[in-house]
């Protein structure tokens, strides 16, 4: 089974808000409230957590423990200038 490490599923989350091309709208602010499967493991002497959603919705007690994941993002200001977005 291919796990995806926590941070990799964070930056796709935040990248997943955006608004609609072409509207003039901007996101300033986002919470989000994500169930996950988290699970760490020992590699190289150090620990890396893996986190996805739920692989099902359905509990059958056999499954692994389902964390609430809550993510507030928000625009800042860097130096006195607004966030532009820009990655470096």
């Amino acid at each position: 089974m291919y796990q995806v490490q926590m941070a990799e599923t964070l930056i796709a989350l935040v990248e997943a808000i955006e608004p609609p091309p072409g509207t003039g709208l901007v996101v300033t602010e986002a919470v989000m409230e994500v169930p996950m499967e988290v699970s760490g493991v020992l590699i190289n002497d150090s620990m890396v957590f893996f986190a996805a959603p739920p692989h099902t919705r359905w509990k059958s007690g056999v499954l692994p423990p389902i964390h609430q994941t809550v993510l507030r993002i928000e625009l800042v200001e860097q130096d006195g200038e607004p966030f532009s977005g820009a990655r470096t």
